[in-house]
């Protein structure tokens, strides 16, 4: 019991710490201690604590969950739990919701809510072409993986802002701390991650050889929300007009 209480306090910490980091002068300096604690906490947590930082009943999680607006992962063990990153972002827009609307009740739902609808906002027509479609009924399952990245990487493309290049910058960053990437991949992210947003959104949208490559390595997983994420991967198996 007091590994789950220290642990959840650990997830709070580094909510707090995330949110300090963004009006620091001292960003990198808090961005390498919230990664330290990150890498303490590991990559998921039990729905239980989840429900409980995010101030609802697991029950209800389990639903939002089953809706597919909650993303889960199968741990070594068999447990379905919520990654740490999806968990940290929910847990900070449920606080600004609560900010912004005291009287909210239901400030999850709320959240929720509009990550549907933006979702559904985006235009899955535009995700990918017809010529990339006819490579992936010729070329099969593995052209299938490369479309399903390609148009989660448009989708992302489409919102990309200088915060999404933040986190991916320090995801980058923290997985090159723990061995988690190639070196020869982190080098050419690193490269294309200092270039203007604008210049990112084409780079990373592009079906080119390098690209298919290099986005099997991408610091930009977990940049969508569950709803837009299953939106743009659902856009491989839609029938173009």
């Amino acid at each position: 019991m007091n590994a789950t209480i220290e642990k959840e306090r650990l997830v709070s910490d580094i909510v707090r710490l995330r949110r300090a980091e963004r009006a620091s002068p001292a960003r990198d300096d808090i961005a390498a201690v919230r990664a330290d604690l990150e890498r303490l906490t590991g990559p998921t947590v039990t729905r239980a604590m989840a429900a409980r930082l995010l101030g609802v009943s697991q029950t209800a999680l389990d639903r939002w969950i089953a809706a597919g607006d909650v993303p889960v992962l199968i741990t070594p063990a068999g447990r379905r739990e919520a990654p740490l990153h999806a968990l940290l972002e929910l847990v900070e827009a449920v606080r600004e919701r609560r900010l912004a609307d005291p009287h909210d009740r239901h400030p999850l739902g709320s959240v929720l809510q509009a990550r549907r609808s933006e979702a559904e906002r985006l235009s899955t027509s535009t995700l990918l072409r017809r010529a990339e479609r006819r490579r992936h009924d010729h070329d099969g399952g593995h052209r299938d993986a490369q479309l399903r990245s390609l148009a989660y990487h448009r989708a992302v493309a489409q919102r990309l802002d200088e915060r999404i290049v933040r986190d991916a910058q320090d995801r980058l960053t923290r997985w090159c701390s723990q061995a988690r990437i190639d070196p020869r991949y982190a080098q050419r992210w690193k490269k294309i991650l200092t270039k203007p947003p604008a210049q990112i959104a084409r780079l990373i949208g592009a079906d080119t050889p390098h690209m298919r490559d290099l986005r099997q390595s991408s610091p930009f997983a977990g940049a969508l929300s569950e709803p837009e994420r299953r939106r743009a991967l659902a856009a491989v198996d839609e029938t173009p007009a």
